[in-house]
Formats: structure tokens, C-alpha cells, sequence
């Protein structure tokens, strides 16, 4: 009898000084967190070497980062730079490498494309209940911290749901 292969998804949030990651198992969550950046000089090293930690740790089948925005400053150069070398990394690897709006995303998971990050925390927060202590704090640096966490479970669940 063959074994039934899971899909493995790992859901990347880049940032310069946050990185917020998921990996769900078919429609399990089995890891988030977030990767702190402690160097804006040496973001894009520093980025780079803790997604390709990730990779190595749990072998997904397929990574997805959302898309970042196009601006005109230094940091949003920065961030954009640090998605794409996160998608050549997934594609070197020979990993199914999705780059999803994050609009699409919280219109699928909250039924609103314009959905607030909080909107989508509590969305997520609503189907893994596991996740409500990161919901609030009494430090707002905490809250916004962990939204980048749940940004990253909200795209993992957008690509098992929709693929």
C-alpha cells in the first residue's frame, strides 16, 4: 500500500527587523514564530540565513512569502530585495515557490481583502485557538510583533486552502 504524502507549507511574512513564519501540515499548524532581525545593516544576510534555517529544519514542500510593496525608500528596497532572495532559496531547494498579495490573503481568510492586521490575527486566532496568547498584551510592541506571526499563518492557511 502507498503512503499518503502530506503537504508541507512553509509561510514566510518578510521583514527587515521581524520575520513571521508558519508551517502547517495539510490544515495542521505545527510551527510559528517569529525571527528577529538584530541588525538593519546586515538585514538581508541575516534574513536570508534564518529562512534558510527554516528550510533546512522542516523540508517543506512548498513556500510561500507574501508580496511585498514597492516604494521608494531604502527599507522598502530592502524588504523587497529580502523576499525575492527568500523565493530564489525555496526555488534552489526545487520547492513549489508561491509570492502572494496580502489582500488576497485576508480577503480569503477574513472575507475582507482590506482587513486590518488585528482583523487577521483574531481570524486566526478563530480556527487555532492555540494561538490566543498572542493575541493581546499589555505591551503594544508585543501585539505588533506577533502580527507578523499571524500574517504568516494567515498566508499558509490561504495556499492549503486554496491549492
Amino acid at each position: 500500500m502507498k503512503e499518503e504524502t502530506r503537504k508541507k507549507v512553509l509561510a514566510i511574512d518578510p521583514g527587515t527587523k521581524y520575520i513571521g513564519f508558519a508551517l502547517l501540515e495539510d490544515f495542521k499548524l505545527v510551527h510559528y514564530g517569529v525571527k528577529t532581525i538584530l541588525s538593519t545593516r546586515h538585514a538581508l544576510h541575516l534574513g536570508k540565513e534564518a529562512v534558510s534555517r527554516l528550510l533546512a529544519d522542516y523540508r517543506p514542500d512548498t513556500l510561500v512569502v507574501e508580496k511585498t510593496f514597492f516604494g521608494n525608500n531604502r527599507d522598502s528596497i530592502l524588504l523587497n530585495t529580502l523576499a525575492k532572495q527568500i523565493q530564489i532559496l525555496g526555488k534552489k531547494r526545487g520547492l513549489k515557490v508561491m509570492s502572494i498579495a496580502a489582500n488576497s490573503v485576508r480577503k480569503v481568510v477574513c472575507g475582507n481583502g482590506s482587513a486590518s492586521k488585528d482583523e487577521v490575527a483574531r481570524a486566526m486566532v478563530m480556527k487555532f485557538p492555540e494561538l490566543k496568547p498572542y493575541l493581546t498584551s499589555n505591551k503594544r510592541w508585543k501585539e505588533r510583533y506577533y502580527r507578523n506571526m499571524f500574517d504568516a499563518v494567515a498566508l499558509g492557511v490561504f495556499v492549503v486552502s486554496e491549492h
